[in-house]
Parts: structure tokens; sequence; C-alpha cells
């Protein structure tokens, strides 16, 4: 339905370029280095390709490795911790990386603030499944804004105009998905099941560039390529949210917060309101308190900070002043241990908000042991209740 057009590839052709360039260093340190049995690999889960989880997924990686026959960092090698090797994992996005990192396909990785919200507590994507309470924080990463993106022609000028449309809400497994859904219920827009599709980003790309949508949801920090592109081309504009409906999602969910995406942004784009959500670096639980601490060393080493800044658009957001505000879960033991050691954090004292959010945690964990969170699902399916439906 959704095929690939030249319009596309050439889009595309950049950004493939450098996925190859990154591939290929992955195989020549493979390749290259004998890596003794008990080298730990560190699996981060970020998102799709064309999304911006993935290359910074890739920064973070290289920059918080330091395989074996690795330079000294001194010496102009790399400032990761010894021995590890981490590596970029492409995923479907926020609800799948959660998870893949509590059933143990995954060591880290990415998600959006709401999603760890929802699972902590069991709530929205993960009522069926139940609470999942083995994760733990490393970091607060960038804020994200929820893109609604509506065709140039589409006469959508309300969210309420998208019950008549035909909109994708994001891929299933992926936090806009989740959030999208939030946003549609919380205002009572109900879309009807043929009208609502679960495409890629790129399917959305292409479905809106041919008309076969006529809006779709996109949730990244700004500016989006994606969103870039098809302003440039004026096949599509942003949708701005009214006050109301910002207020009352923030008024209900914690983790939501309204903000501004900036006049010249996006090409013949005005001050646009939308809603805002943090993305957070996550670990599992039982996960070895020094390796963790040696990664947030690594996470915010002066190297990585240069190798973000230079590598992404959205690196010189990703900032240590930052890396504490407006965490959802508790912090992992080791990376708790690095911001006591540099002062972020009192060594003895325990906020209140840390007590409600270890009570919290812990709660899950019970829960969480009777819905089997170890089991193998790769979080690709629909959660909203038994029978598949878009999330």
């Amino acid at each position: 339905m959704f095929s690939t057009s030249s319009e596309y590839r050439s889009f595309l052709k950049n950004f493939q370029k450098f996925v190859f360039v990154a591939f290929t260093l992955c195989l020549s340190i493979f390749s290259s280095i004998s890596f003794a049995q008990d080298t730990p690999v560190f699996r981060i889960g970020t998102g799709a390709t064309i999304g911006n989880y993935f290359p910074l997924g890739g920064i973070i990686a290289s920059s918080i490795s330091k395989p074996v026959g690795s330079r000294a960092c001194e010496k102009g090698g790399s400032c990761g911790v010894d021995g590890l090797l981490s590596v970029s994992v492409s995923t479907q996005g926020s609800v799948s990386n959660v998870i893949g990192i509590s059933n143990g396909t995954l060591e880290g990785g990415f998600a959006q603030a709401d999603v760890v919200f929802w699972a902590l507590r069991g709530e929205h994507v993960f009522r069926t499944r139940g609470a999942i309470g083995n994760l733990r924080s490393v970091a607060n990463l960038y804020p994200e804004a929820m893109h609604l993106v509506v065709g140039i022609n589409s006469g959508i000028r309300t969210l309420e105009d998208l019950a008549e449309k035909k909109i994708s809400i994001g891929p299933a497994g992926s936090g806009t998905n989740a959030a999208a859904q939030l946003l549609l219920e919380t205002r009572g827009v109900r879309v009807p099941k043929d009208n609502m599709f679960t495409l890629s980003d790129s399917e959305s790309y292409e479905a809106i560039t041919s008309g076969e949508i006529d809006a779709f949801f996109i949730i990244a920090g700004t500016p989006a390529r994606l969103v870039t592109v098809l302003t440039e081309r004026h096949k599509a504009r942003l949708l701005s949210l009214s006050k109301t409906d910002v207020e009352i999602l923030e008024e209900i969910y914690p983790f939501f917060s309204g903000g501004t995406i900036g006049v010249g942004t996006y090409k013949n784009t005005s001050d646009t309101l939308a809603l805002m959500v943090p993305a957070q670096f996550l670990v599992r639980e039982d996960l070895d308190a020094d390796l963790i601490y040696g990664i947030t060393k690594a996470l915010w080493h002066e190297s990585t900070a240069a190798n973000l800044a230079k590598g992404h658009s959205l690196g010189r957001f990703i900032t240590k002043e930052t890396a504490l505000d407006g965490l959802i879960l508790p912090l992992h033991p080791g990376a708790k241990r690095f911001y006591q050691e540099i002062g972020m954090i009192p060594e003895e004292e325990e906020t209140f908000e840390d007590e409600i959010l270890d009570e919290e945690s812990e709660g899950a964990v019970e829960d969480n042991q009777a819905v089997d969170i170890n089991g193998t699902s790769t979080g690709n399916e629909l959660v909203d209740n038994e029978e598949a439906v878009d999330e």
C-alpha cells in the first residue's frame, strides 16, 4: 500500500550513508579485535533507523565502549568502560525497549517518560501485561515534542477534525503510538478503526505525501528530519494544539508539559503549541552496580559531550545539568553513586520523592511477578486488550 517513492529515496540517501558507515565500523571492530569470552556487550534499545533515538544511541554506545586493545583515553582513545562493547539496537521504540530491558533481550534503552510511568504502574499500554518493576534510571536525556503533522490540503484545523480523517498514530510498540492514543482518548476524539493506521515514520511520510492519509503523529526532538523535509516540500504542516488540549493533559498526567515548537523550526511554520515529554535512559535493576557506575561516568565524560554535539543536532540538549530532571524511576545504584560523587545528590540523604518512587517500584515488582515479566514477548503486539487493536 505504501510504496517507496523516488522522492523518499532521495530523502533517505544521506541517512543511509550514515548507517552504512556505522555498520562498517561495527564490523571492523568485531573483525579486528579478539574478544575474551567474558567481554560484556551492552545493548541499547533505541528506535527506528529513520528517527533520532537510533543515531543518538549509536553515539552514546560508541562513547561508553572501550573494547580490549583500545587506546587509552588520555592518548586520544575511547573514554568508555574498560572491556565493554556497547551497540545501538534498532527497535519499535519506547514500549519495546521497556519490555526488552525487563526481559533481558536488552541491557539498556531509551524511553519516553510517559511510557516509563505506565510501565511502572501497569496502566494504559501495559494494562494487559501488568506492571514492570525491574527498571531503573540512568539519566534524563532531552525533551521531545509531539508533532501532529497534517496534509497541506487536508482541511484539518483542530484536533477534533481528526475524527473524520485517515490518520496514523505510529507503530505498535512506540511511545508515539501510546501517547497519541492517550491524547485522542482524553480529548474524546473517536477515529473509526478503519481510518486509523499504525504506520512507521517512513510509511507515514510516504502515505501523507501520496494523500493516502491526512495526518500522523510523531514524537521527536526538534527539528525532526522527516518533518523538515515535508514542510520544505510543502507537503504538510504542523497543527497547533489548543491551550485547553494541553492544560487538560498536563493536569491529569505528570509526564506531559506544554511547550512551543518555535517559529522558524520548520519552514512556513509559526509558533506551534505541543505536548512535551522527556526521553530517558533506562537499565535493568539487576545489572552490576560497578558497570552502571562506569557507564554513567562515561556518559557524562567531556569527550561524550563533544561526540554528541558534533554527531547530532539534539546532542547539545543532552547535558549533565539536566540529567536528573523529571525522572520517573529511581536511579540505578551505580548511577546514583556517580551523581553522589560529583555532588548532584547528597551522600546520605534520600529525598521524599525517592521514597515514594521506591514504594511504587516495590509494588510494581510484586504485581509483575504475577504476570511473568521474563516472558519472551518482543513488545510488538498490541496490548490495550485481549484482542489485537490499534494502540
